[in-house]
């Protein structure tokens, strides 16, 4: 694909209400850097710099260095002799908390690529990823791959924030984000489709990243991390993900920012989407789910319904 990695620094300053929280050192958020590889557990790694700093490991240990781009996910950089991404443990907060990556993580990776694969769908794709695991998590990795062809992709932020696309091309991406969710959601996969996780070509095809952040309600693994005290069944896990996702940081975003969309087209969303949770029959709840807005704890809480899904 041609992917100029500069649009993913287009970003979305309300994305989060913690998007004030981000200890990335600054000179590594938005300029390429050189990225540092080490070898560890029989193997070069590459490690972010900010963990290098962290983890008090001397310039000695360097066997390599790549050219690297940073993502509007900080920690995941871009390289572009090999057209791949790597996903990095990098032990600072941004947003709600520390940006580890864990063996879990890996496995969540694996086990979701396998089910994806399984279970094609029109205008979807996903990126495949490689997991490098070590004895330290500390210098765990995931290495993505950009699919190949001849078409422009780009970040779905730098789509909403941009304003360089046409209202039907936005409108004709909101609905494949919307039909191909709930087409994986009947299949109990989950897809966290808030917007850094979102790739579109030019013809408004979707590519998703980030294979670790896909859940289930019955695959073990895939099971979101919530507090004992506070388990959520199927029908709550639907509220939780599509309605934050999908609804609040994807089409709550594309209106706030585009004055080409009106009253009748997030109209005709909302008849889009209630025609697709009949289509699937889908068990949502009468409310929403949705992790607090003072706290950074990510503990799922009953909120009012969601505008996008109240139908009456």
């Amino acid at each position: 694909m041609k992917y100029d990695v500069k649009k993913e620094h287009i970003n979305i300053e309300n994305y989060s209400p913690f998007s004030h929280i981000n200890e990335v050192s600054s000179h590594l958020r938005k300029n390429s850097f050189y990225l540092p590889f080490i070898i560890k557990s029989g193997e070069q790694r590459p490690v972010h710099p900010d963990t290098f700093d962290d983890l008090k490991i001397g310039p000695s240990k360097i066997v390599a260095e790549k050219l690297v781009f940073p993502t509007s996910s900080f920690r995941t950089v871009y390289e572009p002799e090999e057209n791949v991404f790597y996903k990095l443990p990098l032990l600072r907060k941004i947003t709600r908390g520390l940006r580890d990556l864990s063996w879990l993580d890996l496995e969540r990776s694996r086990v979701a690529g396998k089910r994806l694969k399984s279970l094609p769908v029109g205008g979807f794709s996903f990126m495949p990823e490689e997991c490098h695991s070590a004895e330290d998590p500390n210098f765990n990795y995931i290495k993505r791959t950009m699919p190949e062809g001849d078409r422009e992709i780009f970040p779905w932020f730098y789509v909403i924030k941009s304003q360089n696309f046409s209202k039907e091309f936005e409108l004709s991406s909101a609905k494949r984000i919307i039909a191909s969710w709930m087409f994986f959601a009947a299949k109990d996969i989950f897809l966290e489709y808030h917007t850094q996780n979102i790739l579109v070509d030019d013809k408004a095809n979707l590519c998703y990243r980030d294979l670790s952040d896909v859940r289930s309600s019955r695959e073990e693994v895939l099971k979101p991390g919530y507090p004992d005290n506070n388990p959520i069944n199927r029908s709550e896990l639907l509220a939780n993900v599509f309605d934050r996702t999908v609804c609040k940081q994807n089409l709550d975003h594309l209106f706030r920012y585009d004055p080409k969309l009106d009253a009748n087209d997030r109209k005709g969303l909302k008849e889009f989407i209630e025609s697709e949770i009949k289509h699937y029959d889908l068990p949502f709840p009468d409310y929403s789910i949705d992790f607090p807005k003072d706290s950074p704890e990510r503990v799922p809480q009953k909120t009012e319904l969601v505008s996008w899904r109240n139908f009456r």
